[in-house]
């Protein structure tokens, strides 16, 4: 009995400081992924509004607020965040992890899921190009869980590599795996702005109708950053909508009636 607690002491000693050794590695890794996570979110935010042919709105908004409103950062950097804490290369024992079905789901994944990635984001540039848009944006949301799912089973490669657990490990694949992921890290957002901005230019989108003082156009809300909002008018001429910033005081959710409108300038949630 005391043999046994004394190596599962032994034991987690030992993880211990197999996760202080690693710690240094992984906030390195933590720091590159943030970095890659928000490029991924300004890719897609600027696709987002250079489909409006409104790039210039960004160039008056701060990037905080922009990146703020953009779910790709939070999304990727919480995935990473979880594989780094939780994976079983640092947690668990060494000995085991190549012959664990984890490991080889792993290994399968990395050589076959570049090329199903790469299969699977042609299907949205043919889509968006027949103009069927909505079809495009589900393909282009069940492509994200496939790309983390990859990212992770190419992260597990390295570590095992490099941990000294199985040199043998052949990592040819894993580089051609490293290379789609960084390619796809850019297309999935950029043409998930553009086709969301597609279909939010539609006049039966879901942003929010809004009226002008002293207009009764109906308006569609594209941003609104503080006092500044962008708006653009549900119908119009064009490919592009003509988006112009007005204040939010001059901004209302009906229309003018008896010398009355309805709230202006009310808080609405901010961006697209």
């Amino acid at each position: 009995m005391r043999s046994s607690d004394n190596k599962k002491i032994e034991e987690a000693r030992a993880n211990a400081r197999r996760l202080i050794e690693q710690g240094p590695k992984v906030f390195i890794a933590l720091f590159t992924i943030t970095g890659a996570a928000y490029l991924s979110g300004s890719v897609y935010t600027r696709s987002y509004f250079s489909a409006f042919g409104a790039s210039w709105v960004l160039e008056e908004v701060p990037i905080a607020i922009y990146f703020s409103q953009s779910w790709i950062p939070l999304l990727l950097i919480l995935f990473f965040g979880y594989v780094a804490v939780t994976n079983r290369t640092l947690i668990e024992g060494l000995g085991h992890v190549t012959t664990a079905t984890g490991f080889k789901i792993a290994v399968a994944a990395v050589r076959y899921g570049p090329w199903f990635l790469v299969g699977l984001l042609s299907i949205p540039t043919l889509l968006s190009a027949l103009d069927f848009v909505s079809a495009a944006i589900d393909f282009l949301l069940v492509a994200i869980p496939l790309l983390l799912f990859l990212c992770a089973s190419t992260l597990e490669l390295f570590v095992v590599r490099f941990s000294n657990i199985d040199r043998g490990i052949d990592l040819s694949r894993a580089y051609l795996s490293l290379a789609v992921i960084t390619a796809a890290l850019y297309v999935v957002p950029a043409q998930l702005g553009t086709n969301w901005a597609r279909l939010d230019q539609q006049d039966t989108s879901s942003l929010l109708n809004v009226y002008l003082r002293d207009d009764a156009t109906t308006y569609k809300l594209l941003f609104a950053a503080e006092e500044r909002w962008y708006v653009f008018p549900i119908r119009y001429e064009g490919n592009e909508p003509p988006i112009k910033a007005v204040a939010a005081t001059d901004v209302s959710f009906g229309l003018v009636q008896n010398g009355s409108t309805s709230q202006s300038g009310a808080e609405v949630p901010q961006g697209q």
